[in-house]
């Protein structure tokens, strides 16, 4: 499958339709791990909201300005308060947050005209097109959904 700012939109639309769809799970299958010491479902979404976030803030940004970024995370950190949180809250807190911080992902990819997603830049000292970094995080929500698979299919 080639990469296109259309194949990111439509995953953007899709793993919202399917984060919306574990609304009718079992409270149960919602706080299952996957695996043996593995997240759980409400962990695994809970996670992704904090950095749709900072994809939309702290890297398309600085990405398109051609501007070095100011922030560099601690992903550790980031991911355990994100699992922390989603073990406390409500489903629907978790799966809302997702969905509005996707949104504004699906927005702010949207507004990028075509012919800058082949900008480079570079991070981690590796170089990268914008379309390829975002390409990387759509394989990122594809590698959890399978993780929640295993609950939800079983």
């Amino acid at each position: 499958m080639t990469l296109t700012k259309q194949t990111l939109l439509t995953h953007y639309q899709d793993t919202m339709e399917f984060v919306r769809s574990l609304e009718h799970i079992s409270e149960e299958a919602w706080r299952t791990p996957y695996a043996e010491g593995k997240w759980t479902v409400a962990e695994i979404i809970g996670h992704l909201s904090p950095w749709d976030r900072f994809l939309v803030a702290e890297r398309l940004p600085f990405i398109l300005a051609n501007e070095p970024f100011r922030v560099k995370p601690d992903s550790q950190a980031v991911n355990e308060e994100a699992a922390k949180m989603s073990r406390e809250q409500q489903r629907i807190l978790t799966i809302d947050e997702f969905l509005v911080s996707r949104d504004r992902l699906y927005r702010a990819v949207e507004l990028i005209p075509e012919d800058r997603l082949a900008d480079m830049f570079t991070s981690k000292g590796k170089t990268i097109s914008l379309l390829d970094f975002l390409g990387a995080m759509m394989q990122h929500d594809l590698h959890h959904r399978a993780q929640i698979e295993q609950v939800t299919k079983a």
